[in-house]
């Protein structure tokens, strides 16, 4: 069985690796803003986050697919639908934009696909990977808070077993 701590620590991981991607999604967004090459090499590199957050939520995962005939929880259903929806859609634009890339292709000394309906495509889901991530965080909010503060709590404890005390308190009571 893992430990509190490690399992917290875990925890914590995955939570800095959702917000990575939350970040780095709302940043690709901003094409305005970063230009079209920060764009394009950008989305690639997040496309390796969305797979180490995959890989690191495949318990979850598995175990879904394996109680999916047997849970009669029709929130699960609806997580686990929902995460599959946001899985397509998120590689849909991943796809279409290395397909349509300017910078990322070129560089390969290969040539991007120029048409308005991978452009369709990519625009399409970007906008359904916002409505999935929007839903994805309400009906995840609950767990989210949760675990920042458990995770909070067991890092209080850490500090208070190990004699550390918080900044700005002197031991001796003289500070």
């Amino acid at each position: 069985m893992k430990s509190n701590k490690s399992v917290s620590r875990k925890n914590l991981f995955l939570l800095l690796l959702d917000g990575c991607l939350l970040a780095g999604f709302w940043l690709l967004n901003q094409v305005r803003l970063t230009g079209i090459v920060i764009h394009e090499w950008a989305g690639v590199a997040l496309a390796f986050v969305l797979l180490l957050h995959v890989a690191m939520h495949w318990q979850w995962i598995a175990n879904m697919f394996r109680k999916f005939l047997r849970v009669r929880n029709a929130l699960q259903y609806f997580k686990l639908a929902l995460d599959i929806f946001g899985f397509i859609a998120f590689f849909a634009i991943i796809i279409s934009g290395i397909l349509m890339s300017k910078s990322f292709l070129p560089a390969l000394g290969l040539s991007g696909v120029h048409s308005r309906n991978l452009k369709m495509i990519h625009l399409m889901a970007t906008n359904a990977t916002i409505a999935m991530l929007v839903l994805h965080l309400l009906v995840n909010l609950k767990g989210i808070i949760r675990m920042m503060t458990r995770s909070r709590r067991l890092r209080s404890r850490e500090k208070s077993a190990s004699g550390n005390l918080p900044d700005g308190i002197d031991p001796a009571g003289l500070g």
